[in-house]
């Protein structure tokens, strides 16, 4: 038998360091198991404590079970309350797009048109979260700040004729003396283009939309992505990649040119629609008027 420095037979000395690597092996595996154990309940204890959390939104109607629907007009009408806040804002894909002011008793109603595809919409009462903010991280909220419901779409939904739609090259002045208002807005190029990774596409394609405005009138104006929509050969609106917004204050005298994209979800051609919750009708003659 071979003696190994020290006095120890070498085969035995392997059979001591073979059983000291098992008991460390053991001994690893069972702090991994129990790290992986730990972290688990930790994520548990986490989510149980989000969904005790006391929220400062609570729907009245429109909402069940974390789910609006589409109407026949594929518009969801929300109604809650949002007590001692003044206003409640919406967010899709990271993007503050829209809000709605409380009135005197924190009651608050929410009809808009819905998106085309099943989206995540979050409401929330953090007054850090600003119209036309992106990159917002809901980590970054506080749990009882807000709420995520899930839009279903209608897929054949009743479609209206538009107050308002231009071809590529095509203009639309809006007009309203008594308000100061006076927009000059045209499509000046509609395009199919290939999908940009870092707007988060839902396919392959895009449709590319620029926008030029120029405010002739006396007083300040605010535009954003979300006051146009695209409509497709059947007249359906094609979804807004909300990942790219903008938010523009146009002070009188001034104008922007500026893009905006839609996933191609339908066959063309296709036509840019004056979202008519941000362009309606005035009482002149002939007359429109941005409300906003």
């Amino acid at each position: 038998m071979r003696i190994a420095e020290g006095g120890i037979p070498m085969n035995k000395r392997f059979g001591l360091l073979l059983v000291a690597c098992v008991g460390i092996f053991a001994s690893c595996q069972n702090e991994t198991e129990s790290a992986t154990v730990d972290s688990l309940v930790s994520e548990e204890s986490t989510v149980e404590a989000e969904e005790s959390v006391t929220k400062t939104i609570l729907f009245s109607s429109g909402v069940k079970d974390g789910i609006t629907r589409g109407d026949k007009y594929n518009y969801f009408a929300l109604e809650g309350t949002a007590e001692g806040y003044d206003q409640v804002t919406t967010i899709i894909e990271g993007t503050a797009v829209d809000y709605r002011e409380t009135n005197n008793v924190w009651e608050f109603d929410y009809p808009y048109q819905g998106p085309g595809v099943e989206t995540e919409i979050t409401f929330t009462t953090d007054t850090s979260v600003l119209y036309g903010d992106t990159g917002i991280e809901l980590a970054d909220l506080a749990p009882e700040s807000y709420v995520t419901i899930t839009f279903i779409p209608n897929d054949n939904p009743t479609i209206t004729p538009p107050a308002f739609t231009v071809n590529e090259g095509e203009a639309q002045n809006f007009l309203s003396e008594d308000s100061g208002i006076n927009e000059l807005v045209t499509v000046t190029e509609i395009r199919e283009i290939d999908a940009l990774e870092e707007l988060n596409p839902l396919g392959k394609r895009l449709l590319e939309v620029e926008i030029q405005y120029v405010n002739n009138g006396s007083v300040d104006t605010y535009i954003a992505p979300n006051y146009f929509s695209a409509l497709d050969a059947e007249g359906k609106n094609l979804p807004l990649r909300y990942t790219h917004f903008w938010l523009h204050s146009v002070a009188p005298g001034e104008s922007f040119t500026d893009k905006v994209y839609f996933d191609i979800t339908s066959e063309g051609p296709y036509a840019i629609q004056f979202f008519d919750g941000a362009w309606i009708d005035s009482e002149e003659a002939g007359g429109t008027v941005n409300d906003i």
